[in-house]
C-alpha cells in the first residue's frame, strides 16, 4: 500500500480555523451585558459562568487530550464539537442563569477545550521541525477567535437579540466544524515532513524522546519548574490584562472608547507572542526565550508602575500581551520535547492547570488590591515580583535541562 501523502500546512491552516470558532468562548463580555439586561441577573451572577468556564479547562484539556493521544483530533472536533456547538445553540433558549452554566459554562466550555487539547496535540505532531512556530499559530487562533467574533456577535445581537445571536453562531460553527474536521488528519506515529532529520541544535527537538506517562511526568522535579514557569507568566500577565480598560480610564484618564482600543491592541499582541516567541524558541531554544519572556514582563511591569503617559501605559500593554501569549507558544513543545509525543494531549493537559490556576487568582488579585487601595498601582508591584520569580525558575529549569542532558550524553559514550 502507497504511503499517504500529508499536507501539514492545509491541516494547520484547519486546525486554526477550528480555534476561531471555539476561541469565540472568550468573547463572553459581549454577551453578558445583553443578557443581564434581558433577564435582571446581576453581574456577579452573569460573571460566574466565565468563571466556571475557567475553572473546568483542567477537565477538558485532560480528558481532551485523553482522546487525541488514543483516538486522534478528529475524535475530538467530533466529541468537542458537537459539545461546543450544541451547548452555544442551546444557550439561545435559556431563561435561567442555572440553565446558562449548564449549556454555556460546561458543555461548550468542555467541548471548546476538548476540541482545543486535539488541535494542538495533532499540529505539534505534524511540525516536529517547527514545533514553536506550530503551536504558537495554533494557540493564536484561538486567542484570535474572541478578537474577530466579537464584532460579529455584536452586529448580530443589536438585529436579532442576544438569544437569537447563539443559535446563529451555534448553527454557523456546527458547520464550519464539519468542513475542518474532514480537512484534518491524524498524525501518524513518528512523522517526520520529507528532507528532514533532527539536528542537535538550541531548540530543536531531541531524538529518541522517551513517551512518558502523565504519573511518571509528576515524579519528574523538572516538570514542576515547568508547572510555575507557566503560572508565574500566565498569572502576572493575566493580572493586567484582565484589567486593561478600567486600568486604562482609572489611572491614565482615558475614555471607554480609548480603552477599548487599548484592550484590542493588548489582544493582538497577545497574538504575536504566541507565534513570535513560539516561533523564536525554534531558533535559540526554549530556555533562553523563557528568560526573554520574563524579562520583557518585568520591564514591562516596572515601566507600568512609574509611568503616567499613554504611550508608557501603550508600552507595557504591548510587552504584557505578547508575553503572556508567548507562553502558550512555548510551552507545548516544552512539554512534547521533554515527555514524548505518544501522551502529548494527558501531559499538556495537566501541565494547563497552571494557567488555570493562574486565570483564577490572577485576575482576583489584582481586583482584591484595586478594591482595598482603590488602586491597581500595588497590583503592578506584585505582577513585577511574580516575573521575577519566574525569571529564576527559568534559569534553575535551564541548569536542570543542561544537567540532564550532559547525564545522558556520558550514559551514551559508556554504552
Amino acid at each position: 500500500m502507497a504511503e499517504q501523502k500529508y499536507n501539514r500546512w492545509l491541516i494547520l491552516v484547519a486546525a486554526i480555523v477550528t480555534n476561531l470558532c471555539i476561541g469565540t468562548l472568550y468573547a463572553w463580555s459581549v454577551f453578558a451585558l445583553p443578557l443581564g439586561k434581558l433577564f435582571g441577573w446581576s453581574a456577579a451572577a452573569i460573571g460566574l459562568a466565565f468563571t466556571i468556564n475557567h475553572g473546568l479547562s483542567p477537565v477538558a484539556m485532560i480528558g481532551g487530550g485523553y482522546v487525541q493521544d488514543r483516538l486522534g483530533s478528529r475524535a475530538n472536533i467530533l466529541i468537542g464539537g458537537l459539545m461546543f456547538t450544541v451547548g452555544f445553540f442551546l444557550t439561545g433558549f435559556v431563561n435561567k442563569v442555572g440553565l446558562l452554566y449548564i449549556t454555556y459554562s460546561t458543555l461548550a466550555g468542555i467541548g471548546g477545550g476538548v476540541v482545543y487539547a486535539g488541535t494542538l496535540g495533532n499540529t505539534v505532531k505534524f511540525f516536529p521541525d517547527k514545533r514553536g512556530l506550530a503551536s504558537g499559530l495554533v494557540a493564536a487562533g484561538y486567542g484570535c477567535g474572541a478578537m474577530l467574533f466579537a464584532p460579529v456577535a455584536s452586529a448580530l445581537i443589536i438585529k436579532y437579540g442576544v438569544m437569537a445571536t447563539f443559535k446563529i453562531l451555534g448553527a454557523a460553527f456546527f458547520v464550519v466544524l464539519a468542513i475542518t474536521i474532514n480537512i484534518i488528519k491524524k498524525a501518524p506515529p513518528g512523522y517526520k515532513p520529507e528532507g528532514w532529520e533532527p539536528k542537535p541544535e538550541a531548540g530543536a527537538p531531541k531524538a529518541n524522546i522517551p513517551d512518558v506517562m502523565w504519573y511518571n511526568m509528576l515524579k519528574d522535579k523538572t516538570w514542576w519548574v515547568i508547572l510555575i514557569m507557566l503560572l508565574c507568566g500566565a498569572l502576572s500577565g493575566l493580572m493586567i490584562t484582565a484589567f486593561a480598560s478600567p486600568i486604562g480610564q482609572l489611572m491614565f484618564k482615558l475614555t471607554p472608547m480609548d480603552a477599548a482600543f487599548f484592550v484590542s491592541l493588548v489582544a493582538i499582541s497577545n497574538a504575536l507572542g504566541r507565534i513570535g516567541f513560539g516561533s523564536l524558541s525554534d531558533k535559540i531554544g526554549r530556555s533562553n526565550t523563557i528568560a526573554i519572556m520574563y524579562v520583557v514582563s518585568a520591564l514591562s511591569m516596572l515601566n507600568l508602575s512609574m509611568t503616567s503617559s499613554v504611550a508608557g501605559f501603550a508600552v507595557s500593554g504591548i510587552g504584557v500581551g505578547a508575553v503572556f501569549g508567548g507562553f502558550m507558544g512555548t510551552m507545548p513543545p516544552i512539554i512534547s520535547e521533554r515527555y514524548g509525543l505518544k501522551n502529548f494531549g494527558v501531559n499538556y493537559g495537566i501541565t494547563f492547570i497552571g494557567f488555570s490556576l493562574a486565570a483564577i487568582f490572577g485576575p482576583m488579585t489584582a481586583a482584591t488590591v484595586r478594591m482595598s487601595t482603590g488602586s491597581y498601582q500595588n497590583a503592578f508591584y506584585i505582577a513585577l515580583a511574580i516575573s521575577v520569580l519566574g525569571l529564576v525558575c527559568a534559569f534553575i529549569y535551564r541548569a536542570l535541562d543542561k544537567s540532564e542532558k550532559a547525564a545522558k550524553a556520558k550514559a551514551t559514550i559508556a554504552q
